[in-house]
């Protein structure tokens, strides 16, 4: 059964181990640099930060964490681990998200992907995010509450 429910302090080794198997060569592609995983400590640690765990039979297999920078959510980490992946978890976890911006009445999502990461852009591409600008190795990806309403509505037809 899959549940998504806030953060535990217990949650953040597991956390930290799925994003750095996920991330790691990732940044270090788009860096040149080696995984540390403080920052992303420094995320889940944040009070600013919203961190939702998405869990299988009691089982954290996926996460997102977001915070409201502007008017904007802004996704500082999502992850699904490796093994869990292909199955419409993250899918899953975007419509989530996108359901906060609609009931906080923020203007849409935000997030940056590294360069290097061709997946993750597809993936979001498909899902309807469009590339606002680059900044060094990443790209502004963002979709409107506007552009989240219409999609709602189009598939209600």
């Amino acid at each position: 059964m899959l549940r998504l429910r806030p953060l535990l302090r217990g949650d953040i080794p597991d956390l930290v181990i799925m994003s750095r198997e996920n991330m790691a060569a990732i940044v270090k592609e788009s860096w040149g640099i080696e995984w540390t995983d403080e920052p992303l400590l420094d995320w889940l640690c944040d009070g600013a930060t919203t961190t939702m765990v998405l869990e299988e039979d009691g089982d954290p297999i996926g996460y997102y964490s977001l915070e409201v920078l502007d008017s904007y959510h802004f996704i500082t980490s999502i992850q699904v681990r490796k093994d869990k992946q292909g199955r419409g978890l993250g899918r899953t976890m975007m419509r989530e998200i996108e359901a906060t911006v609609l009931e906080e009445g923020t203007e849409g999502v935000e997030l940056y992907v590294q360069d290097s990461n061709g997946k993750a852009i597809e993936f979001y591409t498909s899902l309807g995010y469009r590339t606002i600008c680059r900044s060094g190795n990443n790209f502004l990806l963002r979709k409107s509450a506007t552009e989240i309403i219409k999609e709602q509505e189009d598939q209600k037809d």
